[in-house]
């Protein structure tokens, strides 16, 4: 597959190449300064809104720490957008020593639907009904419109009574979850409970009532949530491998834990053959509707009944460090750019795909943390860990380890990081509940406040436990 890395790089240079860039927030703010450098950008000027450590080398990039970073995704990008659309004297003064001529191209989060930036067009802007397509509570359409199986749902305005009724309704005694969606950016999880009483249907009320326009109730899937990514190109859309989404259940909460992505887990393969179909079904129809280019997500559950989905996410999603990771050569996120922008790379989506699958499938990667608030650590501290069944320890002395568990500071209290051993760590189970063991740990060791969290189960328990009660019943 040289020739498509040869020939993506060859297309991506044609569009940075001897051109001034301004990377106006997101993360991996490095990574892709030096991926344009690389692809022989003059210079590039960022706009941190992260406040990670500055690129030093002032041949690749000048770097500005704005310091807006709010914790939460729609605080970042509410201050985010402010400066873009009315930038302070300082950062217009920032931009015009930079680019006096305003000849330079903005890059700005997956997130930004603002078009341009004093003049200099953002490549990578969302249109509006493209954003309008994440909308929790109208996605169900489209199951309907691709007769996709789905779980039952049913929608309605912040009115308590009826969601109440609904969720007695839809309750197949597991509980529902309740799904927020509205004028704020709705991500991690944020506006997302899990019902089982009135007084979690209370506590939800009060959560989504100020912050949403509609809530969707839906039965609780048990399963691992899931990620398949689609990449829309002119002539089709690329497919990928699915991606586990690592979410833990809070046990004395209604809320779930967001604690990132990881590409270990490998479903049944009849369901990663569900997934695939689907997005591939979802990509053609977005392509066709709103003319949309680059990358989504189809997210939903792994369940014994086959692949539910419940949500689509039109932009370049979290979970792509995966495959960023597991094909280091490429620069995908200034791919997505160039598809949005309407960009021809050259290639054709089934390259793509061949590309990425077998790389992601090869290499496996993750990104696994969550933001504490029950301390504020002043500095990082970090330490080995072992697995043994659903415990975790301190690795000792030079034993080898399964993953590294981080504790650093952060604007809201601090970040605890897992990072993975890939040399070390199964392939094909989910990480969710090393992510709970290790979590448990950093509570226990570092007073994290977590608290007690659960893993969801994969297909393959479910029906292991299913089987096990079976023998006993007829035993």
């Amino acid at each position: 597959m040289n020739h498509v890395l040869a020939a993506l790089n060859e297309r991506l240079g044609r569009l940075f190449g001897d051109r001034l860039v301004v990377l106006a927030g997101g993360t991996r703010l490095a990574k892709r300064a030096h991926e344009l450098h690389a692809l022989g950008a003059r210079h590039t000027l960022v706009l941190d809104t992260d406040d990670h450590a500055p690129l030093h080398d002032s041949d690749i990039a000048r770097w500005v720490s704005l310091g807006i970073k709010g914790g939460f995704v729609a605080i970042e990008q509410r201050r985010l957008g402010k400066l873009l659309s009315k930038p302070a004297p300082e950062v217009r003064a920032i931009l015009r020593d930079f680019d006096p001529d305003s000849e330079a191209v903005v890059i700005s989060t997956p997130y930004n639907e603002i078009p341009s930036f004093q003049g200099r067009p953002v490549l990578n802007h969302r249109r509006a009904d493209w954003v309008e397509l994440e909308n929790k509570t109208t996605i169900d359409a489209l199951w309907d419109e691709l007769s996709a199986p789905r779980a039952p749902a049913m929608v309605f305005d912040l009115d308590f009574e009826h969601l109440w009724a609904a969720s007695e309704l839809l309750d197949r005694g597991a509980g529902v979850v309740w799904s927020g969606d509205g004028p704020a950016i709705n991500g991690g999880a944020n506006f997302v409970r899990r019902v089982r009483s009135p007084e979690e249907a209370r506590d939800a009320f009060a959560v989504l009532e100020p912050k949403c326009e509609q809530v969707r109730v839906m039965p609780f899937l048990e399963g691992i949530p899931v990620s398949v990514h689609g990449v829309v190109f002119p002539d089709g859309t690329a497919v990928l491998r699915p991606i586990e989404m690592v979410v833990p259940r809070r046990q004395n909460s209604a809320r779930f834990l967001y604690a990132g992505c990881a590409s270990y887990y490998d479903p049944p393969v009849w369901i990663r053959d569900e997934m695939r179909n689907l997005a591939r079904r979802v990509g053609e129809r977005l392509r066709e509707t709103v003319d949309y280019r680059g990358t989504f997500t189809l997210d939903g559950i792994a369940t014994e009944d086959g692949f539910l989905p419940t949500e689509i996410n039109t932009r370049y999603g979290g979970a792509m460090v995966c495959f960023e990771d597991a094909q280091p050569q490429l620069p995908l996120a200034l791919v997505q750019v160039a598809l949005v922008a309407g960009w021809d790379l050259g290639i054709t989506s089934m390259e793509f795909e061949d590309l990425l699958l077998q790389s992601a499938d090869h290499v496996r990667a993750g990104s696994v943390g969550a933001n504490v608030r029950a301390i504020q650590p002043t500095e990082q501290v970090e330490r080995r860990v072992v697995f043994n069944g659903w415990n975790c320890r301190f690795a000792h002395g030079d034993e080898p380890s399964h993953a590294t568990l981080r504790l650093s500071p952060s604007p809201i209290g601090g970040r605890l990081e897992l990072d993975l051993h890939r040399e070390t760590v199964e392939i094909g189970r989910p990480v969710v509940s090393l992510t709970v063991a290790a979590f448990a740990l950093a509570d226990q060791e570092w007073g994290t406040g977590l608290g007690p969290l659960e893993p969801a189960l994969a297909v393959e328990d479910m029906q292991s436990e299913e089987s096990m009660q079976s023998e006993a019943v007829i035993a």
